[in-house]
């Protein structure tokens, strides 16, 4: 392409309405040639013209383009051999080696007749590629209605690789296809083709492609070895642009049929929720351990509820809603595949209410505790209970002493047995910082708590109690920074307390123990304390934690502890049943001067780090954080007395970007006393030891690593070291083909009662098939496949789950 001078262009723009009213009066002109022009189309919008040979016939208004014709018109770039425009229609023909690029889709074709006006028009044997998604469409008519609506007649369409001949690894071949890229894709006559093969013949179909369509999206088989085969048909509808509703209707041959009701909405800015119902006709027993073989449950409805919802009345006052519910106390244990959902102990909702104030914050909550490890129908429930809470307040009355208080009311229900309602106020008064010689701070406190009880434990009269607590901080802080020569500094931090605190003994025998606030034993106590940070603070205002250290001690300066909880699992309780203990069960110990001495440290940052773009307010709460971590965790006591651990527990993670990563947890305590960490008074603080327990040895381990071949393997297990066996393990494995428009994921489950095994398969911008083992497959792999296209789960941020191309944002998955 030839560059043509901009005054030649100026003179040409105003030469050519000059010499149509000329023509007029006069005999027919010669064409004008030229190598380069410049007309316009609707709405004066500029279209430049340039090729080896251009004419103009002012008879007609029309160009002729000949030679490595380029046309630049708004946002649209087209060339070819040869083209007309006809200047007053705005209609283009190209012929030859025609390619018309736009921000959206490129088009290739023999012929192009294109309307510049309405950006409408007609291809002869040509192709379209949408460069988001990938999507590659062939055929021998393409009707363009815009730049991202397509009619094409005998063709195919694949978002794999197929550019110069290249054979993808899937494709539609077709009769006719009608694509809008804003709104959904319909077929007639056509066949699902593996490398060209012919597979699976589709005489209809039609799927939405954006991210917010009502319609059915594609069918999902599966298949599991202890649930049969299955089949999910889910059908999204959008209600409106703030609310949407997925219904998952599913079958399994070894279980029975249901739906699932996902429903998410944004009703304003100040309300917004997510939900779940699924719900089944169980017509079959699951096939674990522990279901009976007879009896009354074998046909049944079964079921789970869960979900929130928040609502921002004014910037101080909110109020939040969580839900979760199952139909019966088995349903995780036989039927979920989260480790740690089997292991819940309860099932909890709460209703959370919210004012904030300028001294302080005034809640309502009520809290129901569904039982499925622990707990029976005698379980308390708060329901409600009222509480304020004020933050250290000056005040005249109080001249240099600063007022707190946190005070609550409290119904405790249950379904079997008596109900109790208890009121607390806990009023408080400290001063600010004591500086001596500007080294050593110290800090007074005191709480003086009254408890009020509506019955006790054994006879229905009221109760009451008042106790305090007294103490008195010593804290101080030597600080020193070095710095480097490359703009980074290191900032180390050497901050030694101590803490003396008092509770006398109180009577408690009346009242019966639900919380921490009915157990408050007597305090005679000094907690010794230093921490250590070395952080360093980069150039370009990251920080990174070489080492966060923590030593703690405490020492009973009064009489030693003599009695302590015994958790043993069946321990009857002093009075109570085992689901719901009024006085838990006791037992004797050896009390002694000194507590275990304990050590915390930390090398790296544990807070969640989030790839860029990716923030928790991006990521839905059933989900994994996506996070990017690398750190080293260290928590342990250490008996003074024999010079050994008592307890050493460790987290470990390393990532390597996007090729592995590793995270290894590791708990032991001895068999003996355990410490007890902190009371509602000070939350590091040593007072108290549990009765002696047997000793614990786990190790829990999660990895995956990208292979070669377009492999990724992972594998997360849980391993009791003192009983040798393991109550889980998971092994999962992805393949993705180079260009990944499918993927083929496989995982394989092992817990005490089954095993359970199955694939799932995606096709990149069609869908993917779902089953139990998807959320494992998700948790182990994603934090190394973070923002991948073609993956077999929901992805964060896009349509129906799926990821979004650059630039582009939508609601995450609700399943």
């Amino acid at each position: 392409m030839r560059d043509f001078p901009q005054s030649v262009v100026w003179v040409l723009w105003l030469l050519c309405p000059l010499l149509a009213i000329l023509s007029a009066h006069s005999a027919p002109a010669q064409p004008i040639a030229a190598s380069s022009v410049a007309t316009s189309g609707s709405a004066n919008s500029r279209v430049e013209v340039t090729g080896d040979r251009i004419e103009y016939l002012q008879e007609v208004d029309t160009y002729q383009a000949d030679g490595s014709v380029v046309i630049l018109y708004g946002d649209q770039r087209l060339t070819a051999d040869h083209v007309t425009i006809h200047a007053l229609t705005g209609h283009v023909i190209a012929t030859g080696n025609v390619h018309l690029v736009g921000p959206v889709s490129e088009v290739w074709g023999e012929q192009l007749r294109l309307d510049i006006n309405t950006e409408g028009g007609l291809v002869a044997n040509g192709q379209v590629h949408f460069k988001q998604t990938n999507t590659f469409a062939t055929g021998r008519l393409l009707q363009r209605y815009s730049e991202s609506h397509y009619r094409i007649k005998e063709g195919s369409f694949t978002n794999c690789d197929a550019k110069d001949g290249e054979v993808p690894a899937w494709r539609f071949t077709f009769q006719d296809l009608d694509l809008d890229t804003s709104d959904s894709l319909a077929m007639k006559g056509a066949w699902f083709c593996v490398l060209d093969h012919k597979l699976l013949p589709l005489p209809t179909l039609t799927y939405p492609v954006s991210y917010r369509k009502t319609g059915f999206l594609i069918p999902s088989p599966t298949f599991d070895n202890r649930f049969g085969l299955g089949m999910q048909v889910p059908f999204f509808w959008a209600i409106n642009p703030s609310q949407d509703l997925l219904i998952t209707p599913n079958y399994y041959s070894n279980l029975g049929y249901g739906s699932d009701f996902g429903y998410r909405y944004i009703l304003n800015r100040q309300s917004r929720g997510q939900w779940l119902a699924s719900v089944f006709q169980q017509e079959q027993l699951p096939k674990v351990s522990g279901v009976q073989e007879a009896g009354a449950d074998v046909r049944r409805i079964r079921g789970l509820l869960s979900g929130n919802h928040v609502q921002q009345f004014d910037q101080d006052l909110r109020m939040i809603a969580q839900v979760f519910f199952v139909s019966d106390p088995d349903y995780l244990q036989q039927l979920s595949n989260s480790g740690v959902a089997r292991a819940l102990p309860s099932g909890e909702s709460n209703l959370l209410t919210t004012q904030r104030w300028g001294t302080g914050n005034l809640y309502l909550l009520g809290q129901y505790l569904q039982p499925l490890q622990s707990g029976g129908s005698d379980t308390f429930q708060r329901l409600p209970e009222l509480g304020y809470s004020m933050a250290n307040t000056a005040t005249p009355l109080t001249g240099p002493l600063q007022f707190n208080m946190d005070t609550g009311m409290t119904y405790f229900y249950r379904d079997e047995g008596f109900h109790v309602g208890r009121a607390t106020i806990m009023p408080g008064l400290t001063t600010d910082t004591l500086n001596l010689g500007h080294v050593v701070g110290l800090t007074p406190q005191a709480k003086f708590l009254e408890s009020y009880y509506s019955r006790g434990a054994v006879e229905d009269v009221s109760v009451q109690r008042q106790t305090f607590w007294a103490a008195l901080e010593a804290k101080s802080r030597l600080t020193k920074r070095y710095g480097t020569g490359d703009g980074t500094s290191m900032l180390h931090t050497i901050e030694p307390q101590v803490i003396y605190e008092y509770v006398p003994a109180s009577d408690q025998s009346q009242i019966a123990q639900i919380d921490q606030l009915d157990d408050l034993p007597k305090k005679n106590l000094v907690t010794y304390a230093v921490r250590s940070r070395l952080l360093e603070n980069k150039r370009s205002g990251s920080a990174f934690n070489w080492l966060d250290l923590m030593i703690a001690q405490s020492y009973h300066v009064g009489a030693v502890q003599t009695r302590a909880r015994d958790f043993t699992p069946g321990a009857p309780p002093t009075l109570g049943t085992i689901t719901q203990p009024l006085f838990p069960a006791t037992t004797t110990v050896d009390g002694r001067k000194f507590s275990d001495l304990w050590i915390r440290a930390m090398i790296g940052n544990n807070t969640p780090e989030f790839i860029p773009g990716l923030t928790p307010n991006t990521i839905d709460i059933w989900s994994r954080h996506y996070s990017l971590n690398q750190y080293l965790t260290v928590d342990a006591f250490v008996d003074p007395y024999k010079g050994t651990l008592s307890q050493f527990n460790t987290d470990f993670r390393v990532q390597n970007n996007n090729a592995w990563y590793i995270e290894v947890g590791q708990r032991y305590a001895r068999e003996g006393n355990l410490v007890r960490r902190g009371d509602i008074w000070n939350p590091i603080s040593f007072n108290e030891v549990y009765a002696p327990t047997s000793e614990i040895q786990f190790v829990t381990a999660m990895a995956a690593v990208r292979l070669s071949q377009g492999w990724t393997v992972g594998a997360r297990g849980y391993y009791d070291l003192k009983n040798g066996r393991s109550p889980e393990y998971d092994v999962v494995g992805m393949y993705q083909n180079p260009c990944k428009c499918w993927s083929l994921g496989m995982w394989y489950l092992q817990f005490p009662d089954r095993v359970q095994y199955n694939v799932v398969l995606s096709l990149t911008g069609i869908g993917w098939t779902e089953n139990f083992g998807t959320a494992v497959l998700k948790t182990i792999l994603s934090p190394i496949m973070i923002g991948e296209r073609g993956l077999p789960w929901a992805a964060v941020g896009g349509p129906y789950g799926r990821m979004q191309p650059a630039g582009q944002s939508g609601a995450s998955a609700i399943k």
